[in-house]
């Protein structure tokens, strides 16, 4: 019975983005290791970099960005938390400005903009996020870290984005 209240915020969730007005379109998409670069180290078969073994799938340079589908966002405030930079050793610069946001997909059942409807994927970090304002303008964002108001499964999800400075596209495009 518990865990009706996050299903709940959930569904009033989808519903706030898919009818608010400053929801924008969106296209998502997810990066891919298409393989292994170099040659397998004998005592470990895992593949290397002149020498040095890959931690992670995130070291690779044969990378693709394979679309997951369409989406609506709603960029709902300034996040002003850390990120956890454990995973990746990364982070972002330091004037760059994280924003939370609501990243609801349109799948097949979603396509109705029923809120009810069940979504046909999930993002996840790392994606990018292909955010279409109008006018043929596209502004790309990567989902630096996904954060939740409730502790109690299933967990709600709120999106922490950094813009992609290389995947804006300000002029005009026919799609």
């Amino acid at each position: 019975m518990i865990n009706s209240i996050p299903e709940q915020i959930m569904a009033a969730s989808r519903a706030v983005t898919l009818k608010h007005p400053n929801s924008m379109d969106c296209q998502v998409y997810r990066r891919v290791v298409k393989g292994r670069p170099g040659p397998a180290h004998p005592a470990s078969g895992m593949a290397t970099h002149g020498g040095l073994g890959m931690l992670t799938p995130e070291d690779d340079e044969a990378i693709e960005y394979r679309p997951l589908g369409a989406g609506k966002i709603l960029i709902t405030s300034r996040y002003e938390g850390t990120l956890s930079i454990v995973d990746r050793g990364d982070g972002v610069a330091p004037d760059t400005t994280l924003q939370e946001a609501l990243i609801e997909p349109l799948g097949l059942a979603g396509a109705s903009g029923r809120p009810d409807a069940s979504p046909g994927f999930t993002p996840e970090r790392y994606d990018l996020v292909g955010v279409m304002p109008g006018g043929g303008v596209l502004i790309g964002f990567e989902i630096m870290d996904v954060t939740g108001s409730v502790a109690i499964y299933p967990y709600t999800r709120r999106y922490i984005i950094a813009p992609r400075d290389q995947l804006h596209d300000l002029t005009p495009w026919q799609p």
